[in-house]
């Protein structure tokens, strides 16, 4: 049996050990990326206890954190993000399939890419790298490292490497992406590929609604799966309250899928307690080639997370089921994470 311990004992473990590297980081931003450059590391450690099983489940994360934009005399060039990350899993049922067993560690991408803005005043940019899949109210909000997380679930693929051309209108914002439809993994098989984009109004307003589509095979544990769908999303900003909605349809092997999610968040005015509630649900079919009979299933998410000044983050959130689908249950997860950056 592997050992197991405690995630506080892990994370301040990770604290220590981390100062030489915030060290190093800082010396590498004064000494080569210079000017409008930002380097942060990032730590977290979260435990998920089923509260049916008594199961409980640990990530340990450490990471850096690189934003640098590239200027001339004549204004911006383009935006570079590095954020490569340490995962360590520990007694994790069913872990992502990019991992060996529940057990492993390994070094992942969350985001690494290059964006040139220097063509058209940033209405016409050019992507290159590891970037978030536009796609839904996922792509507006960046939950990566949260427990808080959208619709990138629902589809299997939050992030994948490949190229985009993307820009802010005077009246909308785009991104339509070519991608490897292989997520983390930087894969040569060419049975893996995802067309995606979405056309929203501008993310600076109180009203912000979007189109998404996306078609192509997409990585997974048993091989390559083949999605299609198209979504709508809703957001609406209300002094300290937001309202978003996203409701997509499409097939997924085959099959017709049909998704809703629905969130409520309220926010302190200084912006470091948040608490939110999210409502999911699924209809699909279960095997086109045999009927078309279909089933559903639904669950709800509650969740809390405040912030400091100081880089401290402290994060917990609680999912339950409303109705299963036939064949695929849905655990009580309770969660709870503690984040540093510095």
């Amino acid at each position: 049996m592997k050992k197991s311990y405690p995630t506080w004992t892990v994370f301040s473990a990770s604290c220590l050990l981390s100062l030489p590297l915030f060290v190093f980081t800082n010396m590498a931003e004064a000494a080569f990326l210079g000017e409008n450059s930002r380097v942060s590391i990032d730590m977290s450690s979260r435990v998920s206890s089923n509260l049916d099983t008594q199961n409980h489940a640990f990530m340990h994360v450490l990471g850096i954190d690189i934003h640098k934009v590239f200027s001339s005399d004549t204004g911006d060039i383009g935006t570079l993000i590095l954020q490569p990350y340490v995962v360590k899993l520990n007694n994790v049922n069913n872990p992502p399939f990019i991992f060996d067993d529940g057990n492993a560690t390994k070094l992942t991408w969350r985001i690494a890419n290059f964006n040139y803005t220097a063509l058209n005043q940033g209405k016409f940019n050019i992507r290159l790298g590891h970037f978030e899949v536009p796609f839904g109210l996922e792509y507006q909000i960046d939950t990566n490292g949260t427990l808080r997380q959208l619709t990138a679930i629902e589809r299997g693929i939050k992030a994948d490497w490949g190229v985009s051309i993307n820009g802010i209108m005077p009246r909308f914002e785009y991104e339509v992406a070519l991608t490897q439809g292989s997520g983390a993994e930087i894969n040569n098989n060419d049975d893996s590929h995802l067309f995606s984009g979405r056309i929203g109004t501008l993310s600076t307003k109180n009203i912000v609604t979007g189109l998404s589509w996306l078609s192509g095979d997409i990585l997974a544990a048993n091989g390559v799966i083949e999605q299609k769908k198209v979504a709508l999303d809703l957001s609406y900003y209300y002094y300290q309250w937001r309202f978003m909605a996203e409701s997509s349809v499409g097939k997924k092997a085959g099959n017709n899928v049909a998704n809703g999610f629905a969130e409520v968040l309220w926010r302190t005015p200084k912006e470091n307690l948040s608490i939110y509630t999210q409502l999911r649900y699924q209809r699909a079919e279960i095997d086109h080639n045999v009927s078309s009979e279909s089933s559903s299933a639904s669950h709800w998410v509650a969740g809390v997370e405040w912030v400091n000044d100081h880089g401290f983050d402290v994060s917990a959130q609680y999912k339950h089921k409303l109705k299963e689908m036939k064949n695929q249950s849905i655990e009580p997860i309770l969660s709870v994470q503690l984040r540093y950056r510095m």
